[in-house]
C-alpha cells in the first residue's frame, strides 16, 4: 500500500481509493513484486510530492538491487521530506541518500539485507564493501536527516564496517530507530558500546528506539553476564531495556535487547528466552528455537505481548514436553488457558514438529477468531485433523480461508476435506 500526502500543482492525476477532501492518496500495487519502475513513475508523476510511504509486508523479500546510480538520477525530488520504502539491500538505501532528495528529513527503510551472503561469497567481499563505503562517503542527504529508521530482516556481520559509519554522518539526527541482528561481534552491543560508537556523535538526538540481537559462534570464557548486568550497561547511558540471554552448549551465545516502553513496528525473531513485555505496534512476528520446544505457556506470553499480531511464522522441530497432560485436562479446567489471537490472519509453519500444528488447530489450546491463511505440511494437517474428521480441530479449521502446502504435493481432495474447510 502506498500513501501520498502532497499539495498538487498543475496536475490532474487520480489514484485508486482517493477520498475527496483528503490530503492522503492510496495507490495499491503488487507489493510483493514492486520494482524500480514503480518508484520512477511515482517521482515522475507527482512532482510536488512531500510525503511517500510504501507499506509493504517486511516478510517478503524484494528482487536484488532495485536501485543503481542511473535509477537514482530518475528518482529525483527537490520537495519530498518524508520517505518510507522497502528495499533489497544497503546499497539501495545509500543510492537514495546521494543528494537526489535534497529536502529529505525523515527516512524509514526496511531492508532484506545489508549485503546478501551469496554475493559476498561469489565476489571479492572486500571490493563489495569498499564500494559501499564509497557510497556512504557520498551520502549527502544523511547529513540533513532528523529522523532515521532502519529494519534489516536478515542477519549481518557488517555493523561496524557499514552501518555505524553511515549513522555517524547523521549528526543532526533527532530520532533514531534500529532493528538488527548482528553476527560475530567481539563484544555484544550494550549501551556503552552503542554510545561510544555512534550515539555520542549525535548531539541533537532525543529519541532512540532499538531492537538488537547480537549473536556469536564463540564467547570468551569470562562472559557470564546476567540480564541485570546488561540493563545496568544501558541505564548508565540513560537507556531502559529488557533483554534475553542464551548461552548455548556449543559456546555460542545470543543476546537480544530492546528498548522499553516499545513503540516499534518490528522485532527481531524471538526464542524461548523471550522476556516478555508489550509491543502494541508489532503485527508480524517470527518465533524460532533450535534448542528447546515451545510449550503452551510460551504462546500465552506471545498473545499477551503482541495484542495486534496478524502474521506469525514458527520454526521449531522439537517435540512439546507438556502436551500429554494438557490433553487429559477437563474442558472446564482448560478453558482459562485457551489462547485467542483476535487479529491473526496468516499462520506459517515453516519447519516444525507436528505438535505445533496441534497447538494452533485444536480448540483445547487455541481459538482462532479471524479468517486466516495457513501454510503447513499436508501430512501434518491430515494427521492432526484425523483425515479431516476430528471435532476438536473443526472450529479452527472452519476459519481457514486459504491453505498453502509447504510440501507442494499434487493432490485431489476428498469431500470430507472441502466440508472441513468451508471457506476454501
Amino acid at each position: 500500500m502506498v500513501f501520498f500526502r502532497e499539495v498538487f500543482v498543475d496536475t490532474n492525476i487520480s489514484t485508486p481509493n482517493y477520498t475527496s477532501g483528503s490530503n492522503v492518496h492510496r495507490l495499491y500495487s503488487g507489493s510483493n513484486n514492486l520494482s524500480i519502475d514503480n518508484y520512477v513513475d511515482i517521482f515522475a508523476l507527482f512532482t510536488n510530492l512531500k510525503y511517500l510511504e510504501l507499506n509493504v509486508n517486511n516478510f517478503y523479500s524484494f528482487i536484488p538491487m532495485l536501485f543503481s546510480p542511473a535509477s537514482s538520477l530518475q528518482c529525483f525530488s527537490s520537495s519530498i521530506t518524508h520517505l518510507r520504502m522497502k528495499l533489497n539491500n544497503f546499497d539501495d538505501c545509500l543510492y537514495l541518500l546521494d543528494g537526489r532528495l535534497s529536502q529529505l528529513h525523515t527516512f524509514i527503510v526496511d531492508l532484506d539485507y545489508i549485503h546478501e551472503p551469496t554475493k559476498l561469497r561469489r565476489r571479492n567481499s572486500s571490493v563489495l564493501i569498499l564500494h559501499t563505503v564509497k557510497l556512504i562517503n557520498h551520502a549527502k542527504s544523511a547529513l540533513k536527516l532528523k529522523c532515521f529508521s532502519l529494519f534489516v530482516k536478515f542477519a549481518t556481520a557488517l555493523f561496524n564496517d557499514l552501518i555505524a559509519p553511515l549513522l555517524r554522518q547523521m549528526f543532526k539526527l533527532e530520532k533514531l530507530t534500529l532493528s538488527l541482528r548482528v553476527l560475530n561481534q567481539n563484544s555484544f552491543m550494550d549501551g556503552i558500546y552503542l554510545d561510544d560508537l555512534i550515539l555520542s556523535r549525535m548531539s541533537y538526538l532525543h529519541t532512540f528506539h532499538f531492537d538488537i540481537v547480537t549473536e556469536s559462534s564463540h564467547f570468551p570464557g569470562q562472559l557470564t553476564l546476567t540480564c541485570d548486568d546488561i540493563r545496568r550497561r544501558f541505564i548508565v547511558r540513560g537507556l531502559h531495556v529488557d533483554c534475553s540471554i542464551e548461552y548455548r552448549y556449543d559456546r555460542a551465545y545470543r543476546i537480544h535487547v530492546y528498548s522499553i516502553p516499545s513503540n516499534m513496528e518490528h522485532i527481531q525473531c524471538i526464542t524461548n528466552c523471550f522476556f516478555g513485555g508489550i509491543f502494541p505496534n508489532v503485527r508480524s512476528l517470527c518465533v524460532r528455537d533450535l534448542n528447546y520446544p515451545f510449550e503452551h505457556d510460551f504462546f500465552i506470553k506471545i498473545s499477551h505481548s503482541f495484542p495486534l499480531l496478524s502474521r506469525l511464522i514458527l520454526t521449531n522441530t522439537d517435540e512439546q514436553k507438556e502436551k500429554s497432560s494438557r490433553q487429559l485436562m477437563k474442558t472446564e479446567e482448560n478453558s482459562s488457558t485457551i489462547i485467542e489471537y483476535p487479529h491473526l490472519v496468516e499462520l506459517v509453519f515453516s519447519t516444525v514438529h507436528i505438535d505445533y500444528v496441534e497447538e494452533f488447530l485444536s480448540d483445547l489450546n487455541t481459538r482462532l477468531i479471524s479468517r486466516i491463511m495457513l501454510c503447513v505440511k499436508y501430512q501434518h494437517l491430515k494427521t492432526v485433523t484425523r483425515n479431516f474428521t476430528r471435532d476438536a480441530t473443526r472450529a479452527n479449521c472452519a476459519k481457514i480461508k486459504q491453505i498453502i502446502f509447504s510440501d507442494k504435493l499434487s493432490l485431489v481432495h476428498s469431500r470430507d476435506y472441502y466440508r472441513y474447510f468451508p471457506l476454501l
